[in-house]
């Protein structure tokens, strides 16, 4: 007979694993909340490995622990960088601008798959802080992509706009880059993605046109082709810039930091 009392064993013993794992799971992320909530506000919230000090990473999602000891370092020995360049994986990864690469005239502040509003909420730690002539920000592709959850048109602007306000009450200059092109996200939304890299690069030209003291860098403009897909030669993955990719970028920034210090003067 089918289903007879082995198989219901068994049945009973998987149903007793899943129950014991669920239980092990619910009381370990209590004991995370719990742990987190007891600590509450503290002069030392990071490891200085950049990690929480609760242990979890989801008590961090900005990721202010990320570079909050060598910003502490920066500000001890006196430093103030000509530009700070915030943003996501793009930022992070420029060859010879990268934040293993030097933390003198320019100061690398990229974060790995952070959307606008990751970047917003460590505008001031990771930037203003530091004292910087100028701040370069080069967000929006994890917007499109959705790497923290689906966005309404509206909020990369209002993230972008919150940045160069508070740039500006610093009297910080801003350079704002336009989202590169991108083949397709194997770790975001599917599809093709240039309707909304187009819509959100409309968005930028604008905040650039309507804010004062801000220098548009067109970056999409020198990796894309006409019908906006991505240039051949110049990614690794259809997200990420190539050498040569960010070799056709350089001239792009230098060219916008050379506006910005004409316009500062």
């Amino acid at each position: 007979m089918a289903g007879g009392p082995r198989s219901v064993r068994l049945s009973v013993v998987v149903a007793g694993l899943a129950l014991g794992i669920g239980l092990y799971l619910a009381i370990g992320q209590y004991r995370a909340w719990t742990r987190a909530g007891l600590i509450g506000l503290t002069e030392r919230p990071c490891t200085a490995e950049g990690e929480p000090i609760t242990g979890d990473p989801y008590d961090d999602w900005a990721a202010l622990c990320f570079y909050r000891e060598r910003n502490a370092r920066l500000l001890a020995a006196g430093a103030q960088p000509e530009v700070v360049m915030i943003g996501d994986s793009l930022t992070m990864g420029w060859p010879g601008l990268g934040p293993e690469d030097q933390d003198g005239a320019i100061v690398n502040r990229g974060i790995g798959r952070q959307s606008s509003g990751q970047v917003l909420l460590r505008f001031m730690a990771d930037a203003v802080r530091l004292r910087p002539r100028f701040a370069h920000i080069l967000v929006g592709t994890n917007d499109v992509a959705g790497t923290t959850g689906p966005a309404a048109p509206g909020q990369l602007r209002d993230n972008v706009i919150a940045m160069i306000e508070i740039a500006r009450a610093n009297r910080i200059g801003v350079i704002l880059g336009t989202v590169p092109p991108a083949r397709g996200f194997d770790f975001g939304a599917r599809g093709d993605p240039r309707e909304a890299i187009a819509r959100a690069n409309a968005e930028l030209a604008a905040i650039a046109r309507e804010q004062p003291g801000v220098v548009l860098a067109d970056y999409h403009a020198v990796l894309s082709n006409p019908d906006g897909s991505v240039r051949q030669g110049l990614f690794l993955d259809g997200v990420h810039p190539d050498a040569a990719g960010y070799a056709a970028m350089r001239p792009v920034f230098e060219r916008a930091l050379g506006q910005a210090i004409s316009g500062s003067r």
